[in-house]
């Protein structure tokens, strides 16, 4: 299945630092949809994603290039941070059409520009992306590409298991603990799960041999002492 459009990095590794770096797309997760409450706000249902960006001039101790992700609600709607972020990188304005169902993996290998802040915490954080200079470009990634789609993962545990289903399981392994959590608090996973144990329900004469017999009791005197 696609992923389709109808925050900074931490932890106790080395931190990005602060200024514009090239970067790369190299990673995109759909942790699907929560209930969030945001400051006075009232509880909303947020569909969510990650995108997760390789900076190749920037190398971490182990020589591997530097990684940073940024959190975005899944809605193309013109004030929303994902639409003013894709079309800062894009360089270009959306069409109707495109507004419509934008295939986010289409970003995947991607070349732009981020500029980087630091939190009060000392964590980066993406602030912007921008077209690089040239053009944004299909370029190869240290990491390797990899989408996570929560529908096609989703139906391993709805009873209708299959490769795409069990390509997701593997991705999902490699994800950071904190996403993994979110996706299993989804409510995409809820009914999943809901889905999955209604499949398993027996069914017709199945359901009958489950049920429980009928004890019949024989003809005759019981003693009246029987508290029941």
């Amino acid at each position: 299945m696609a992923i389709t459009a109808s925050s900074g990095g931490g932890g106790d590794f080395e931190v990005v630092p602060i200024g514009t770096h090239r970067a790369i797309c190299y990673k995109l997760v759909d942790a699907g949809t929560r209930e969030e409450k945001f400051k006075d706000e009232e509880p909303k249902k947020r569909h969510t994603i990650f995108l997760f960006f390789e900076l190749p001039d920037l190398r971490t101790a182990k020589d591997q290039p530097f990684s940073i992700f940024k959190q975005y609600t899944l809605s193309l709607n013109e004030n929303s941070a994902l639409h003013k972020d894709l079309k800062s990188w894009r360089g270009r304005s959306f069409t109707e059409e495109e507004l419509k169902s934008f295939d986010m993996s289409n970003i995947l290998g991607v070349s732009c520009d981020l500029e980087v802040e630091h939190t009060a915490g000392g964590r980066a954080k993406i602030v912007s992306i921008f077209k690089p200079d040239g053009g944004a470009k299909k370029v190869a990634t240290t990491n390797d590409p990899v989408m996570f789609d929560l529908e096609d993962y989703c139906l391993e545990f709805s009873g209708e298991s299959c490769d795409k289903s069990k390509e997701m399981c593997d991705v999902f392994e490699g994800l950071p603990n904190f996403l993994c959590e979110m996706i299993e608090q989804s409510f995409e996973m809820a009914a999943a799960h809901s889905k999955g144990r209604k499949a398993e329900e027996p069914k017709g004469l199945a359901a009958m041999a489950k049920m429980p017999k009928t004890v019949e009791v024989p003809d005759g005197d019981f003693d009246d002492d029987i508290p029941f």
